[in-house]
């Protein structure tokens, strides 16, 4: 019997990154629902154009989700890029670094664990910060970790806001279905963002009972204070730790 036989499991997160996930617990034996729960829309670019303009000026470029990687590369132009090849460039996760490498984006910093707390705790040894000015494109709900940590330790940071997750009302209306239905044993759960999703898709007397799979302790921190019982925290923030969490939690049941 494979691990996951009678499993029946919603993964939530949008579009293509959905298939990290989905299709090895299929290979599991799981009954996958794919319900993404959140959309991505991008902001007012504006800030971010003007950024590029003047890229020299910055001695980092931060960046810490593919999204973030897709937006500064919308708003690149032929002469930018060749700068932002001469930056240093700090990536979290091995998704971002993927997606940096694909236009030939060198990573100078690569944190062992895939969290802001860990990135700033990388540069607080190096000696290239106190002083250096950093670009920061991101999410515009993004926490103030990175940005503040590399202040204390003298960084001048210039966060733009370029993208926000926004709750998507299909992918709501498909979960509370399956939820109210008895379909489904877990949720698996990719950011806070996700989480306020599921908030307000489910009433709130399956919230409390439905468990969820977290990837990362961020994620699963702001789980447990909306209340889902967390049956899964990945100690590696990427699908493929994901998915064997959930296959460790669910073999010595069967």
């Amino acid at each position: 019997m494979s691990p996951l036989t009678g499993v029946r499991i919603a993964v939530t997160r949008a579009g293509e990154r959905n298939l990290a996930v989905a299709s090895p617990l299929r290979a599991a034996g799981a009954t996958v629902h794919e319900v993404p729960l959140t959309r991505i829309e991008s902001l007012d670019q504006a800030a971010l154009h003007l950024a590029v303009a003047v890229l020299t000026s910055y001695n980092w470029v931060l960046l810490t989700s593919v999204n973030a990687v897709e937006h500064l590369a919308r708003a690149i132009t032929p002469t930018s890029a060749h700068f932002l090849r001469t930056r240093k460039l700090a990536v979290v996760g091995p998704a971002t670094a993927s997606a940096a490498e694909a236009l030939e984006w060198r990573a100078t910093l690569v944190p062992e664990r895939f969290a802001a707390e860990s990135l700033v705790d990388a540069m607080s040894s190096r000696a290239d910060v106190d002083g250096a000015r950093m670009l920061y494109p991101c999410a515009q709900a993004s926490r103030d970790v990175l940005p503040n940590g590399l202040r204390s330790l003298g960084a001048i940071v210039d966060v733009v806001h370029v993208y926000r997750s926004a709750p998507d009302p299909a992918g709501q209306a498909q979960l509370r279905t399956l939820a109210t239905a008895g379909a489904l044993d877990l949720i698996t759960v990719a950011g806070p963002s996700v989480v306020d999703a599921l908030l307000d898709a489910l009433p709130a007397e399956y919230a409390r009972r439905l468990p969820v799979a977290c990837i990362g302790p961020v994620t699963a921190r702001a789980a447990r204070l909306a209340g889902f019982p967390v049956k899964v925290e990945s100690s590696a923030a990427t699908a493929e730790g994901l998915v064997r969490s959930i296959v460790a939690a669910f073999a010595p049941l069967r």
